[in-house]
């Protein structure tokens, strides 16, 4: 809650320092159904997600966002209910973004997710913390590179991940294709704690590390009206030993953008144990667990002006040895402004 209060106070500090810029404001409210089953286990619950961002255009050259948001790290869903208990609200995005050529964009704070990705390896609700810079040419070369910091809840130290993207975004007569690669390196350290049964066990430092090599290719075309859009992504843990390769593949039609609009999406996805890392791993899709096997379809259709219903259901074998079937169904009803 005091980073609520202090978040608050900085969007007013930043707000009357700048009554002349260009600022926005832009939120989302959702309401959402949830059912799954972890193997015999039913469970059944309502939750609601609330967000509100703020946008500051300083000059043509720089631009501050800040955004609140309900949840946990990978997720803004808390459930309803718990005696009308307060929910908690935290600071969630707060970064300032500087066009430092018209090639080069420099970012640096509590940002999105500063490389392309497909699938549902990366959940996109994490927002890391430090500095990206992003490249572009008119040719549809393009890369990203970032240094940056992620909150580790197991563990006594932060962990750091450095990477590097580079890619080619083009599009051929009526087919837009994008082709892009990634590096990155994630170091986590922690402190191993001596047994106190044997206390000449020395104690040391843990370096647990991920290098993950990322390969997706998109291509999207109109047909007959309707955009569809396939990808395939597949990610490699260079550190692993065996068990360290992970493939996604899927297809959307349509998008739900205006009233009247829809889109329905198809995924299928598979990780070994050691491919991914459990940072980063989808929290709705496989409840965070690394070694998956599943298909996932969603939907969406647009009511009116800023409200949309959505629909995802997801079939997945979790775990590495003794695969659970795990089932969930999420209805949500979305207000966006």
């Amino acid at each position: 809650m005091r980073k609520a209060i202090l978040a608050v106070a900085i969007l007013g500090t930043m707000f009357s320092a700048a009554q002349a810029a260009d600022v926005s404001f832009s939120g989302k409210f959702g309401y959402r159904n949830d059912n799954f089953e972890v193997g015999t286990t039913e469970t059944k619950r309502d939750r609601f997600a609330a967000s509100l961002e703020a946008a500051s255009q300083i000059d043509n050259k720089t631009k501050v966002v800040i955004g609140l948001r309900t949840g946990s790290t990978k997720s803004p869903w808390v459930d309803m209910g718990g005696e009308n208990s307060l929910k908690n609200i935290d600071l969630n995005l707060a970064y300032v973004e500087y066009a430092a050529a018209p090639f080069a964009k420099v970012t640096l704070g509590k940002m999105h997710q500063p490389w392309k990705s497909e699938g549902l390896m990366f959940d996109s609700d994490i927002k890391p913390e430090g500095l990206a810079v992003a490249l572009k040419h008119n040719s549809g070369l393009y890369g990203n590179v970032f240094k940056l910091k992620l909150s580790e809840e197991q563990v006594s130290a932060d962990s750091k991940l450095d990477g590097l993207q580079v890619g080619f975004a083009k599009k051929f007569g009526d087919v837009s294709v994008d082709l892009h690669a990634a590096l990155l390196e994630q170091v986590v350290k922690t402190d191993i704690v001596c047994a106190l049964t044997v206390p000449t066990l020395p104690c040391r430092n843990l370096s647990l590390e991920t290098d993950l090599q990322v390969l997706g290719l998109s291509a999207a075309k109109e047909v007959a009206g309707v955009p569809v859009k396939a990808f395939v992504q597949q990610v490699k843990n260079d550190k692993a030993n065996r068990l360290d390769t992970a493939t996604a593949y899927g297809v959307t039609f349509g998008y739900a953008k205006n009233p009247g609009d829809w889109e329905v999406s198809l995924v299928n996805q598979e990780s070994e144990a050691n491919a991914l890392s459990g940072v980063w791993t989808d929290s709705d899709f496989a409840g965070g667990v690394v070694a998956h096997d599943g298909l996932a379809v969603r939907g969406a259709y647009a009511l009116a002006d800023g409200w949309k219903v959505r629909g995802s259901y997801y079939d997945v074998e979790v775990g590495a040895f003794r695969a659970v079937d795990t089932k969930r169904l999420m209805l949500d009803l979305v207000y966006s402004f």
